[in-house]
Formats: C-alpha cells, sequence, structure tokens
C-alpha cells in the first residue's frame, strides 16, 4: 500500500445519555366523608401515605407514567378499643418532556411523601393534605464509531485495549400475579386489613434466544384487625412468601449478553374472600424492567500521526462503561421509642419505612456512601387497653465495601429485610432494622478515543535535510510514543536503535532518533 493510500476502519459502542433527570411533584388533597356502616371518629391513630408507580411508557418525546396514591387512616372511635381503618386510592397521570428522540430508554421513577397532613373536620369527616414527589430518571443510548485502525500514508497509531458496551437491550413489563393465601391455623379470621406491604427478593435469572427469565420472591405482611379467643378487639400480623416466575420478550437477547432486573412492587391488595373466613385473595403488581448489556473487548486508537504529513483528529468525549457491579450488603439501623402517657401493655406489630435515599462520594475512603432516613413504626395497646401508635425516625449511613472512581454510575436500592423490637421496660421498646442494599455500580471512565482522523496529504511535513539521526536528551519516565511523536518518526525504530523495552524510559540520558521523512 502507498502512502498516498489513507484506509480508516472503526469499530461502533453504545454509550449511556442521560434524557432525563429531574422530580415531579403532586400535591394531594381529599376530603374524606366516612360511609354510614364507619364508627365516628375519636382519635387519629396515623394517616399513612403510600405512593406507588403503576405504568410507564414512551411516545415520541414525551414520558408518560401513572402515580397511585393509596391513603390510609387509621382511627379509634369514642369509647371502643378497636382500630378502624379507613382508605382512599386517588390516580394521576404525569407527562414530562424528553430533550429529543430516546433510543432504548431504561425508566426509573422513585415515588417519596414529602409531607401528610391530617385534620379531623368533624366526627365524620376528614381533610388530608399533602404532597408526593417522583424522581424521574431516563437513560437512553447513544451510538459511538471509534477508529480501531488505520493504514497507510505512514500513518502511527497508539493503541489501547478496551472493554466496551456493544449493544444495550431494554424491556419493561407489568406483572399481576393473583395468589389465594390461607391464615395460619392459630390466627382468627380477618376483619379488615390495616397494612399490606411487599418486598421483592430476585432470586435468579437465565437468558435463552430471545427472552429472559426471572424468579424471585414476594414476601407479603399484613396487619389486620380480629376477634381474639376471648371475644375482644386485637390486632395480628401474618407473613407469607409469594414465589413469581416471569418471561421477559427481549429481542436478540442471548446467553452473550449480561442482564440486569430491577422488580419494583406497584401494588398489593389483600382481599378477605368471606366475612370470618380464613382465606385470602393477595393481588400483587409488579413493574419489571430490564437492561441487557453485551460486552466486547477491542483496541482502540487513543493517538495518531503521520511521519509525512499533517493529520487532522476528532476525539469521540465519550465515556466508557464497564460491566456493572452488583451491590448485595446488609445494614443494621437502631433506635428507640418512648410512650410516657402510660405503660405499654403489649405491641401487635413493628415494622419500618425507607425514605430519603441518597449516595455520595467521599474522597478520602474512595468509597461511596448510602445515607437514608428509616421510620420504624410501632402499634400496640396500653395498660388502659387503648390503642397506641408510635414512630421514630433514624437516619442512617452505610459505607459500601469496594472502592469505585468518584464518576461512576450508582443507584442504589435499600429494602427492609427485616423489623424486631424488645421491650426494655415498660415504656421504652428496643427496635431493630436488618436492611439490604442492593442495586449497581457501573464504572464511566473517560477514556481519550479517535473517532475522526484525516490525513491532510497537501500539508507535507518538512524534510530533514543532510542527516539521518538526531541526539537527544530524554528525562527518566519520559513516554517513547511522545519522543517519536515530536520528531515524526516511529517508536518502533526509536526502541530499536536504542534498544529498549517498554513504554517509558527507565532512566534519563541521551537518545538516538532516526528520521524517516
Amino acid at each position: 500500500m502507498g502512502t498516498m493510500e489513507f484506509k480508516v476502519n472503526r469499530e461502533t459502542f453504545t454509550a449511556s445519555q442521560t434524557a432525563l433527570d429531574t422530580t415531579v411533584e403532586q400535591a394531594v388533597e381529599r376530603d374524606f366523608v366516612l360511609p354510614d356502616y364507619y364508627p365516628d371518629i375519636f382519635r387519629i391513630l396515623k394517616c399513612r401515605v403510600m405512593p406507588k408507580i403503576m405504568s410507564h411508557s414512551i411516545n415520541g418525546e414525551k414520558m408518560t407514567f401513572e402515580l397511585s396514591v393509596l391513603i390510609r387512616v387509621m382511627y379509634q372511635s369514642e369509647g371502643s378499643c378497636k382500630v378502624n381503618c379507613l382508605e382512599q386510592k386517588l390516580n394521576y397521570s404525569k407527562s414530562i418532556d424528553l430533550s429529543g428522540d430516546c433510543q432504548n430508554p431504561m425508566i426509573t421513577i422513585t415515588p417519596h411523601v414529602d409531607y401528610i397532613n391530617c385534620r379531623v373536620v368533624n366526627q365524620r369527616r376528614l381533610d388530608v393534605r399533602g404532597a408526593v414527589s417522583a424522581r424521574v430518571k431516563v437513560v437512553g443510548e447513544k451510538k459511538q464509531a471509534v477508529i480501531v485502525d488505520a493504514f497507510g500514508a505512514n500513518i502511527q497509531l497508539k493503541k489501547s485495549l478496551i472493554t466496551y458496551p456493544s449493544k444495550r437491550l431494554t424491556a419493561s413489563k407489568r406483572v399481576t400475579v393473583i395468589e389465594e393465601l390461607e391464615l395460619g391455623a392459630s390466627k382468627p379470621a380477618v376483619g379488615s386489613v390495616l397494612r399490606s406491604d411487599c418486598t421483592v427478593f430476585p432470586q435468579e435469572q437465565k437468558m435463552i434466544a430471545g427472552k429472559l427469565i426471572t424468579k424471585g420472591d414476594a414476601e407479603i405482611t399484613m396487619l389486620y384487625t380480629c376477634t381474639d379467643p376471648s371475644g375482644e378487639d386485637s390486632i395480628e400480623s401474618m407473613k407469607f412468601t409469594i414465589p413469581f416466575s416471569q418471561i421477559i420478550d427481549i429481542d436478540g437477547i442471548d446467553e452473550s449478553f449480561d442482564a440486569f432486573v430491577d422488580i419494583t412492587p406497584s401494588g398489593c391488595e389483600i382481599i378477605p374472600k368471606s366475612e370470618n373466613s380464613s382465606s385470602l385473595e393477595c393481588e400483587l403488581v409488579l413493574l419489571v424492567n430490564c437492561t441487557a448489556m453485551k460486552f466486547e473487548t477491542c483496541e482502540v486508537v487513543t493517538d495518531a500521526y503521520s511521519t509525512c504529513y499533517e493529520c487532522e483528529m476528532e476525539n469521540s468525549g465519550c465515556r466508557i462503561e464497564s460491566v456493572p457491579v452488583q451491590i448485595n450488603e446488609t445494614h443494621t439501623s437502631h433506635s428507640q421509642i418512648s410512650y410516657d402517657d402510660d405503660e405499654i401493655c403489649c405491641i401487635y406489630d413493628c415494622w419500618c419505612d425507607i425514605n430519603n435515599i441518597s449516595s455520595r462520594y467521599d474522597e478520602d475512603s474512595g468509597k461511596y456512601i448510602i445515607s437514608g432516613n428509616v421510620i420504624f413504626c410501632l402499634i400496640g395497646k396500653n395498660e388502659s387497653n387503648s390503642p397506641i401508635y408510635l414512630e421514630a425516625e433514624a437516619p442512617f449511613e452505610h459505607e459500601l465495601a469496594a472502592e469505585f472512581s468518584a464518576e461512576s454510575a450508582i443507584d442504589p436500592k435499600v429494602c427492609v429485610q427485616s423489623c424486631s423490637y424488645h421491650l426494655t421496660d415498660s415504656h421504652t421498646a428496643e427496635l431493630k432494622a436488618e436492611l439490604k442494599i442492593g442495586g449497581y455500580v457501573c464504572e464511566q471512565s473517560a477514556r481519550n478515543m479517535l473517532c475522526g482522523l484525516n490525513v491532510c496529504t497537501d500539508k507535507p511535513k518538512e524534510k530533514q535535510q543532510g542527516y539521518a539521526l538526531k541526539l537527544c536528551y530524554c528525562s527518566e519516565n519520559e513516554d517513547i510514543w511522545e519522543i517519536a511523536k515530536k520528531y515524526s518518526t516511529s517508536i518502533n525504530a526509536i526502541m530499536e536503535e536504542n534498544d529498549l523495552s517498554g513504554d517509558k524510559l527507565s532512566d534519563c540520558g541521551m537518545l538516538l532518533i532516526p528520521l524517516m521523512n
């Protein structure tokens, strides 16, 4: 091949591109008027608001999602020790404009409660005012072609070996699981459901041609009113485990891909099948988001020059993603709840909610810190046989065991594995929560890769006249590539002439520079 013939070879990789990262606020306002069959309100125990994402979609440059807000009010009527529960579900549709078309989008929506106020207007009416927010993040893909080789025109290339995502596939699915549940033989029949929560624990996943099979367990926790064997109003808790297996259609996926699955509970409703029955029906809604990435390894050109002509180069300016590393760690959080009005007679149940999850990079340790708040909740009764509801909030911080760079992308998921208590005295309870910290960390390194290279054959370099070697003084650890580029010669010629090995000079001294032009 002659010096005038110049050819460039390219490879294409996919880089993630954030199309949207914002927070959407939604006011929650509702007037409750009690149905005729509900007793009058004497005292509010707790007003709980639970926002869930029901669905999401992208159509062109607009993203739409459905937000469901469940308001559940537990109250006591005058002269009664029974806990009554009133609930209402509000649905909202939200739309957000995207900046341009988003290819293979991966959508993450995390709702949380900003605040909630519940005011008793009269014995038959409640006024609920508050707000919820949803952090919305949409990450698409950007295809980038980079130069992996070039020939002709006495071109000299500097290369680097990289592992890069060559393909990215995404899919989402809304799954509804309906399961019949049975109370334990020792458990009384369900009166009304006070709480029904779900935590998903993925187990395994398998890829076959065009499909992803994901399995896991959904742990259902239920708190309900009942009548104990003595005929007194009481409260019981129950846990169920529902295994699930789903097939997600993803065109093009096979075993050469790495798959990353996020399963979020979107709804959990438990309905007694008949009055005073131990049989229940659970309708569980899950949002399954999948991202599959195929990684390949190749050498890319990071710098170039011609020994004969001037060159024009263009840098890609993209970050290369590494294979995401799964986080699987635990953290223990403690708190204390005191009740000074009376003695605590018994505790029916305790649980906790997680909010305000965030992450930050600690430069001193080189590690990420996951932080948030644990809200401990406790329901029981006092010595006067009246129901009590207590709360305590405890902040937590967890340092990830592995070290990552400050440029890493991290999306932590925190869920409650277990919550327990013990009474230290008749007025105080110690609480402990075991948290599971999951998610993925992806290193995003900025690499100097060329996406454009042009040899200007109309701009030849000045020729050296009268000699073929030059003598120059070089410093220790000086890059041989930079020396060769400075004198428009080849790195191999310098290394052969001076009997060198390695990319950098081990000592300072004089070098012979063979001139090629």
